[in-house]
């Protein structure tokens, strides 16, 4: 019998290092972006930087309706800043507004069509939203753009268990357990995965391993 998965919204992502928790930086002057990001902001005065600084701090601290507000805020002064139009569709999609959250984030994809961090937050909104084929398609460019993201590998391979995709699934699972060796919520979802391939002994085995890592 398979098992329903404990996390089926993406609310509750693994820790992992880099920026994945929110949208890329501004810069301030000619300071480089992370790689990963590959679309830079262009740069903007360091009181809009501080702005923009707090709305992140806003979103990583979980106060999601805070956070909009002050993106909005910052999108009224510099309508095309990729971070802010990316981190208030990841606000929206927090509060689970999720036609204004593609909205943007699907205006910030335009606007930066190879960022890492705007396909990201678009296919997490919609793996949150249900919509799974289309958040596989933005994750499946997330990893392209980005390998060693354990998030956009373990969101990819959950949206892929929703489409009873179960051999893609484990392949995009077993990169994020080789990214994050004690990742519990991706042996959780291999073990889902293995339950609909019929193979109840390796099921059991990710499972096994998903109590281990969650106790450790």
């Amino acid at each position: 019998m398979v098992r329903n998965s404990r996390d089926t919204d993406g609310d509750d992502l693994p820790p992992e290092t880099g920026q994945d928790a929110g949208p890329a930086r501004a810069t301030r002057g000619p300071r480089r972006a992370p790689a990963r990001a590959a679309v830079v902001d262009a740069p903007v005065d360091d009181a809009l930087l501080a702005r923009l600084d707090r709305a992140d701090e806003l979103a990583a601290a979980g106060s999601a309706a805070e956070a909009a507000e002050a993106y909005s805020a910052v999108i009224a002064v510099s309508p095309d800043l990729v971070r802010a139009v990316t981190g208030l569709g990841a606000a929206l999609a927090a509060q689970r507004k999720f036609d204004a959250a593609e909205k943007e984030l699907r205006r910030a994809q335009r606007l930066a069509p190879d960022s890492f961090d705007v396909h990201l937050q678009l296919g997490t909104a919609l793996y949150k939203r249900g919509v799974y084929a289309a958040a596989v398609t933005a994750l499946r460019r997330a990893v392209e753009l980005d390998g060693t993201s354990v998030t956009a590998y373990l969101i990819l391979g959950e949206a892929l268990n929703q489409m009873a995709e179960s051999d893609a699934a484990i392949e995009a699972l077993e990169e994020a357990v080789r990214l994050q060796p004690d990742n519990t919520r991706a042996y959780y979802a291999m073990g889902i995965a293995y339950d609909r391939k019929g193979n109840p002994e390796r099921a059991a085995e990710m499972y096994r391993l998903s109590r281990e890592t969650s106790n450790r």
